[in-house]
């Protein structure tokens, strides 16, 4: 089986030929070509080349463009990044908005020309030319409250959740917005999106916050990217242990979800082995960091062991580090492989 076809057999319900694989590889892969993150997250030639490599080295069955996920539509909002000569991930500077702004003042961005929206989707156009009849590349998309929360402060957002939740209503509005033009961008040019909202993990936001304030437009960018315009996988990805909030991100309407290294495996097995959902269990990058060969062997066959009980299941990993040494990430490969 090709990549694409193994997720698209797990997709209608056909057992795969094996566990699909997708680590996490965003700052890592500018590891791969020896750039800085911000160097390769500016330049679409450089960013081809490292998932060029990452597709390469690892063989991923799934592909992401994306390398520092949450900033890039902050900044074309009108976000101040800063960038950096070492291999820091660029990091948000100055934001553009304050609770309680009026927020009709601000402008949904032109994915064609606003900030590093370009080179993201550039360096997707190239790679889903390259290597798309072959694999399923996805574009990095944030989700409403992880933009808001990159536009004006994940702590101000959070105690405005409480203090002025109609301001928060509204601003989650707007960046929805922002994710359904960017996300379309991707589609235009051939390509999936995966949805990222690790700025709602628990226990930052309590399930009824979630349900209160930031289901519906998450449901609604998710129901646009299922329902209209008609795509066949739509992941929703937030790290931490979500247990707690898993019947609320089903609510979204989101075929992948994600059990972080955090969280039970054997709990999101058991409550979603009849759902129509692909899983995706991560592997902790701290651990494949200082583990040695043999120990990521061992962890990986257990994570495997549990997950095969669902029919859908997906190897992954937390974000992989910047310097972590690629044969970790081979290693837990060579156990797919076997298995």
């Amino acid at each position: 089986m090709t990549s694409r076809q193994r997720i698209e057999s797990l997709l209608a319900g056909r057992p795969a030929d094996r566990v699909p694989f997708c680590p996490a590889v965003y700052e890592h892969k500018a590891a791969l070509i020896e750039a800085t993150p911000s160097d390769l997250s500016r330049d679409a030639g450089l960013f081809e080349r490292a998932l060029l490599r990452e597709a390469e080295l690892y063989r991923p069955d799934m592909l992401v463009v994306g390398c520092d996920v949450y900033n890039v539509e902050a900044e074309a909002v009108g976000c101040e990044v800063r960038f950096y000569e070492s291999n820091d991930v660029p990091s948000i500077a100055e934001r553009t908005v304050k609770v309680g702004d009026d927020l009709s003042r601000l402008r949904l961005p032109d994915p064609e020309k606003d900030g590093r929206m370009p080179v993201c989707l550039e360096a997707g156009r190239r790679i889903q030319e390259r290597l798309g009849r072959e694999m399923i590349i996805r574009g990095a998309l944030s989700a409403p409250f992880s933009i808001a929360c990159e536009l004006a402060g994940a702590e101000q957002v959070l105690m405005a959740m409480v203090d002025d939740p109609g301001w928060v209503s509204r601003l989650l509005g707007f960046t929805a917005g922002i994710a359904v033009i960017y996300g379309r961008a991707f589609v235009e040019r051939g390509l999936g999106i995966i949805l990222f909202d690790s700025h709602a993990a628990p226990p930052l936001v309590s399930p009824s916050l979630y349900r209160s304030l930031i289901l519906s437009q998450t449901a609604a960018v998710i129901g646009h990217f299922r329902e209209i315009l008609g795509l066949p996988l739509v992941p929703y990805i937030i790290g931490g242990d979500t247990s707690g909030l898993l019947g609320e991100i089903l609510e979204t309407g989101t075929n992948n979800i994600l059990c972080d290294f955090r969280a039970d495996l054997s709990l999101f097995v058991d409550r979603l082995k009849n759902r129509p959902v692909l899983l995706r269990a991560n592997l902790d990058p701290c651990f494949l960091l200082t583990a040695s060969i043999p120990e990521v062997q061992a962890r990986t066959s257990e994570v495997l062991a549990v997950g095969r009980r669902h029919p859908g299941f997906i190897l992954g990993t937390g974000i992989l580090p910047y310097d972590l040494p690629p044969e970790k990430v081979l290693a837990v490969r060579a156990v797919l492989e076997k298995k």
